[in-house]
């Protein structure tokens, strides 16, 4: 017959394998939380230009302002400026689907960081034909400016956008359709997102990124100066009305 001592020491050890269950499953919890708020914090961090993390790290001012770059000191490229045609047969030519995906995650992600990266920009040059305009809203990822579609005159299978950024109340109006665009050297046009279309044209999205005064074609003059923040969930890569 067991004892009141004996059933009091077996009382006595459950209550401490309780214990040390509990204990246990305590640290564990604690310690998979520290694991997973230190991964969620790489991936924060490291993936500004995804939906989530932009918000998170614009809500606490983690993010630097986008800067304007002197033209005597902009980012630089192990390629320099290439044409269209050059960029899309030696830097693109092979992207599609997920692939292309993942690329312009990291122009955007780029261009958000201003290139901290070394050597992580595309600059863009040559002579284009005017196709289409559009006054960029709140709706778009960057809300507040112009962008200008346009064809590559020497190779039809290539266009670009030509975003400009500015807080002007500007109206380019379709006097603009049909005009020669030029992007020289001088204005330092970034790629931040490549679009292939149905018919396998390739689109080139750019922003000069020394910002500054700018003449369009039609004489007229803007502005730009660099996004104060971006719409993260805004059109992207931009639609274009159609024009009548």
């Amino acid at each position: 017959m067991s004892t009141g001592k004996e059933r009091k020491g077996y009382g006595d050890q459950k209550s401490n394998l309780a214990s040390l269950f509990w204990w246990s499953l305590t640290i564990s919890t604690l310690s998979a939380l520290v694991v997973l708020s230190w991964v969620s914090s790489i991936y924060i961090f490291n993936n500004p230009s995804e939906k989530v993390p932009y918000k998170i790290l614009s809500k606490f001012d983690k993010l630097e302002p986008i800067e304007k770059f002197p033209k005597s000191a902009p980012p630089q490229s192990k390629i320099g400026f290439r044409s269209l045609r050059e960029l899309m047969e030696t830097e693109f030519s092979n992207l599609s689907g997920v692939y292309l995906d993942y690329q312009n995650k990291k122009l955007l992600k780029n261009y958000i960081e201003n290139y901290k990266i070394k050597n992580s920009i595309y600059y863009v040059k040559g002579d284009f034909k005017i196709t289409n305009t559009k006054i960029l809203d709140k709706s778009d990822l960057i809300t507040n400016g112009i962008a200008i579609e346009a064809n590559s005159k020497n190779f039809p299978k290539t266009a670009v956008i030509f975003i400009l950024p500015t807080l002007q109340d500007r109206n380019v109006g379709a006097d603009l359709i049909g005009q020669e665009l030029t992007l020289g050297t001088d204005i330092f046009s970034s790629v931040i997102n490549v679009n292939t279309t149905s018919n396998k044209r390739m689109t080139f999205t750019v922003v000069p990124i020394v910002y500054g005064n700018f003449n369009l074609p039609n004489s007229q003059t803007v502005n730009m100066k660099p996004p104060k923040k971006l719409n993260i969930e805004g059109n992207w890569p931009l639609d274009f009305p159609q024009p009548n």
